[in-house]
């Protein structure tokens, strides 16, 4: 996997959290789990033998999982949202009563 690659798969799965220490290791995690799984660390000499579907299967740890909301009184599934209303999902402001 090349780091244009990786930034692709982030760029278009908002649900994965990453950050990069001074190191150029990556940490990732599925922010679905909410703290069930630890972080994913990659090492930049373990990049290059990285593809995506490998990088999925150690995210959500082999579990078939679908992101299910309900907007405007009916549940959908987020995987058949176009790019725009994904990112509209990802801008609400989310408040408890």
């Amino acid at each position: 996997m090349t780091l244009d690659e990786l930034n692709g798969y982030l760029v278009n799965n908002s649900q994965v959290e990453w950050a990069q220490d001074d190191d150029g290791n990556l940490y990732l995690r599925h922010a679905i789990f909410d703290g069930e799984h630890e972080k994913l660390k990659i090492e930049p000499r373990a990049l290059k033998d990285l593809t995506v579907e490998k990088l999925e299967k150690l995210l959500v740890g082999g579990r078939n999982i679908d992101h299910i909301t309900r907007v405007t009184g009916y549940f959908s599934r987020v995987s058949g949202w176009n790019k725009g209303k994904r990112a509209e999902l990802v801008d609400r402001q989310r408040v408890q009563i």
